[in-house]
């Protein structure tokens, strides 16, 4: 059984990353018997801006509780999909400071994105957040989901309308995620050992 986190990139207030994060959980339901899948919502996380000392690269000796408690939570999860807007074609400041406040945490382990936005998705943001994670020796898996121009698709009570052709593609992005999360997870017990 392998544990992945959905974390929702955005602390604005009325955002609307929250509603495909509590959807694509939904989704993810129907693969209970291979992973925990659970959400992370950084407007409760409630990081501030970097504060630790020591670069996170350079040791894992935390000094602050708020820290401890993120690494945990990084550090115990085998996957990822960022849930990630597209603010002036790049991503989210809260999303960028958890990512940096931790390195090793998130070494091997596999990450897929739900993008939202104007025209393009999200997919700019997606695409700086690939270079990112890269550096951090994560996977970054093809399987993603786009959203282009999310407020054209709202219902009169402000909620989207998901289609079988997303929900397809939620199956075939987890499907690919779960996979790699459970070879990565053995991977890196060999790594450890």
């Amino acid at each position: 059984m392998v544990s992945i986190k959905i974390i929702v990139g955005s602390n604005r207030p009325g955002r609307f990353g929250i509603q495909p994060a509590n959807w694509l959980h939904e989704v993810a339901k129907q693969y209970a018997d291979k992973a925990n899948i659970e959400i992370v919502d950084l407007a409760e996380i409630n990081l501030p801006f970097l504060d630790e000392t020591t670069p996170p690269s350079m040791s894992q000796d935390y000094e602050k509780e708020y820290t401890k408690a993120w690494a945990k939570i990084i550090s115990d999860s085998d996957g990822f999909v960022f849930v990630t807007p597209e603010y002036n074609h790049s991503y989210s400041a809260v999303l960028k400071n958890a990512i940096d406040y931790l390195n090793p945490e998130w070494l091997h382990k596999p990450v897929s994105f739900l993008s939202y936005g104007g025209t393009a998705g999200g997919a700019r943001s997606v695409e700086h957040l690939r270079g990112v994670v890269s550096q951090l020796g994560m996977y970054d898996l093809t399987e993603h989901m786009l959203l282009p121009e999310y407020y054209m698709n709202l219902d009169d009570q402000g909620q989207y309308k998901f289609s079988e052709r997303h929900e397809k593609n939620a199956k075939l992005m987890l499907e690919a995620l779960i996979f790699w999360a459970e070879k990565m997870k053995d991977a890196r017990a060999d790594l450890a050992a």
